[in-house]
């Protein structure tokens, strides 16, 4: 019965206020969210901010300390950074409230004849700090200050992430775009290589065999595939011309989820796309996309080939666009609001999907459905 093959998730809880709500709570918040990068945050003052929902989230480096906080002022309110990364002081742009390491108000503007706050106010005024690890490249950042540490939420992939980030030592690319979809609808198209030969014809399709073993591990999955012959015989030469060393791990293509919002891809064992789908509104999202080649000798064909990768990533960005924004849509309208049918090459997202359940408990279902 087609029944048995439907998933956890109910159409409604892709475009419902406060379903999202549940899930920043119950999902984001507990979750360890990659915000950002190492080769960002090298220096004295070098910050980072992430935004998931309505929380803000600053890692800065202070003399060689990274530290995680909410990015909310403990005066009035007014965001302390407020670009993507730079180099700054941790200082509120309103009122000139300055924060050292702890998140303590060490610089108060006047603070004797406004406020006179003392030592231990300040302390109590501290910025709500954030747990905070480090793997290969990618800054990790826990929101709830009680959970597991980042290798036991990762598991296998931790040591995963330390390959990736050892075989791919040149960014090429970061470039952040918003999708008129609910986050889930990103991950869920990100899960499966089904709708590879229609919406991908031109792109995907033409270089990517769907022959995809799939794997898992509690909460997150990953594929692995074929490149077909004109792919391959297209980064042999590159791994001539450029003096690259490929992973043998992924020679040809893997593509990871890593719940709740990251999408990895990796393709001739040196280029890797590391993405975070992150919820703007019910029916909104931001995907923030950073591109890696594998390291190399550079010069002028490092830059043709990096030319050639980033119009290829920009095509299967728009096809991927285009057709969640046409099934968010349809989302709007399902007359029985039953959860989506899942067929064999769509297993992963059915995992996504049970992860997602396990953590909104009641909301699952029936509780998004109420």
């Amino acid at each position: 019965m087609y029944r048995d093959l439907l998933g956890q998730i109910p159409a409604d809880a892709y475009v419902r206020e406060d379903v999202l709500a549940a899930e920043i709570a119950q999902v984001f918040r507990p979750s360890w969210l990659c915000v950002g990068f190492t080769e960002d945050l090298k220096n004295h003052q070098d910050f980072i901010t992430s935004q998931i929902g309505p929380h803000s989230i600053v890692v800065q480096n202070f003399d060689g300390e990274l530290r995680a906080f909410r990015n909310v002022c403990s005066h009035r309110f007014a965001r302390i950074q407020t670009e993507a990364s730079g180099n700054r002081p941790l200082q509120c742009p309103y009122h000139g409230w300055t924060y050292n390491g702890e998140g303590h108000p060490v610089g108060v503007p006047l603070n004797k004849p406004c406020f006179n706050l003392t030592d231990a106010d300040k302390a109590e005024l501290a910025l709500e700090v954030y747990a905070l690890e480090v793997v290969g490249h990618f800054v990790f950042v826990r929101m709830e200050p009680v959970g597991p540490d980042l290798k036991t939420f990762l598991g296998d992939y931790h040591e995963e992430l330390q390959h990736l980030s050892a075989v791919c030592t040149d960014r090429f690319e970061t470039v952040s775009y918003e999708w008129e979809a609910n986050w889930k609808l990103g991950m869920d198209n990100a899960a499966e290589g089904y709708h590879v030969p229609l919406v991908h014809a031109d792109s995907f399709g033409l270089i990517l065999s769907l022959q995809l073993e799939i794997s898992s591990v509690p909460d997150h999955s990953r594929y692995t595939g074929k490149l077909k012959d004109r792919s391959l015989k297209w980064w042999h030469n590159v791994h001539k011309n450029l003096k690259i060393t490929p992973s043998d791990r992924y020679p040809e293509y893997g593509n990871f989820l890593i719940f709740p919002n990251i999408v990895i891809t990796f393709s001739g064992g040196a280029f890797l796309t590391f993405q975070t789908f992150d919820p703007i509104a019910p029916q909104r999202l931001r995907i923030n996309s950073t591109s890696w080649l594998a390291t190399n000798r550079g010069g002028q064909t490092r830059d043709l080939v990096v030319g050639e990768l980033k119009t290829f990533s920009a095509q299967v960005r728009d096809e991927d666009a285009e057709i969640c924004r046409v099934t968010q849509a349809g989302m709007r309208d399902v007359p029985d609001n039953r959860a989506p049918l899942l067929g064999q090459m769509e297993g992963r997202i059915a995992h996504f999907q049970k992860a997602w359940a396990k953590r909104m408990g009641a909301w699952s279902v029936s509780g998004a459905s109420a």
